[in-house]
């Protein structure tokens, strides 16, 4: 889970940097693998922004929330069930994820309007 975590957000971020001029290799610990995308695949926008359809977002928009939502449905599980106070926490992340993707396909469904039909 932490993997999928941190290269989908290094992917959309180095993308980013790549689009705008900024991006600078590092050799820093951690560098995963597949965290830098060569030549990835995007929508263009009618808005002028370009949606990263490669890597991790080739397979599922917002993969990085699922992620999230396992790595804290693990930290309760090696707990055990004898109490639910562990599973706090992702019962919480998991309706602020859900509220926050509602919120964000909203937004982005008004920005980019036929450009976000054709990438999601």
């Amino acid at each position: 889970a932490y993997y999928v975590w941190d290269t989908a957000n290094s992917q959309k971020n180095r993308f980013r940097m790549q689009q705008r001029g900024t991006y600078i290799k590092r050799n820093t610990f951690p560098q995963l693998p597949w965290g830098t995308l060569h030549n990835p695949t995007f929508v263009q926008t009618k808005h002028g922004n370009k949606l990263l359809t490669g890597g991790w977002w080739g397979i599922a928009r917002k993969i990085h929330y699922t992620a999230d939502l396992v790595m804290a449905l693990s930290w309760g599980l090696i707990t055990g069930f004898d109490s639910f106070i562990p599973y706090f926490y992702v019962c919480f992340f998991t309706v602020v994820l859900v509220h926050r993707v509602g919120r964000d396909h909203i937004h982005c469904k008004e920005k980019y309007g036929v450009d976000f039909e054709e990438y999601c």
